[in-house]
């Protein structure tokens, strides 16, 4: 599988330590749209590939329109901006072929429901071996992959749903059997949320909310249900110290 999904558990690992993301994240950029191809489901790769994501019970708004395409930079990034703007993964399509036309990631977008997919496009290459004459050092040399007469690709694809408005507004890394540390990991705040409002950043280990212990996704879901245009206290840890800030949750969750 791509070092996509790879790279996603070490930014997991390392919002423990990162306090905040001290760069703004660039703006992904758009592919036009065009009109979305309808190919047979067994010919779209993008469609035989596809894994859907867990979400845990994470509610999800319907998508409306065409939805959007996006040419993907650097997968972390731009995995961060949507996080950020209010967007959760509900799943990913890895695989290697030729050139694929992006509207084939367009229409498996419509199957799933997603408001948007980010593609990601890359030449593969091998490392071929020589060795030098009158030397014992080898070298690495880089050289196109070909299948059949065409170059051949390594292809990834995103696809993301619109979260329904959050209580607190964060993203928060699921425990693990294991885990003794109390809390949960923000792994990301969405943009003008309570949560943003109160200074919650990425990294910081939520303790409690209104004085209940938040040991699970679910624990904090209901809870800033509970307290919902309340003004309550919630504990956080940034950097082993323990924080305390006014938050007032939404009404929605």
């Amino acid at each position: 599988m791509r070092a996509y999904l790879v790279l996603i558990l070490f930014a997991m690992l390392a919002a423990c330590s990162t306090p905040a993301v001290k760069e703004p994240v660039p703006v992904i950029p758009p592919l036009p749209e065009g009109t979305i191809a309808e190919p047979e489901v067994e010919k779209n790769p993008y469609t035989q590939h596809f894994v859907a994501r867990d979400l845990h019970g994470i509610k999800l708004q319907e998508a409306t329109g065409q939805p959007r395409i996006y040419q993907g930079r650097l997968e972390m990034d731009d995995y961060q901006r949507m996080l950020s703007d209010g967007y959760e993964m509900v799943g990913y399509a890895s695989f290697e072929s030729g050139e694929v036309p992006h509207s084939y990631a367009l229409a498996q977008a419509n199957r799933v429901n997603a408001a948007a997919v980010i593609v990601y496009t890359k030449p593969l290459v091998e490392l071929a071996s020589t060795v030098r004459s009158r030397q014992t050092q080898q070298q690495s040399e880089r050289k196109n992959v070909m299948i059949g007469n065409e170059k051949a690709y390594s292809h990834f694809a995103s696809y993301w749903a619109k979260l329904i408005p959050q209580a607190l507004g964060v993203h928060v890394m699921q425990r693990r059997d294991g885990d003794v540390e109390p809390g949960l990991i923000v792994l990301a705040v969405v943009t003008g949320s309570p949560a943003a409002e109160a200074g919650v950043a990425i990294g910081d280990r939520l303790l409690t909310l209104g004085g209940e212990a938040l040991s699970s996704g679910q624990v904090l879901q209901a809870a800033s249900q509970r307290y919902a245009g309340q003004d309550v206290e919630l504990v956080f840890k940034r950097a082993q110290a323990q924080q305390r800030v006014r938050v007032t949750p939404g009404s929605n969750g």
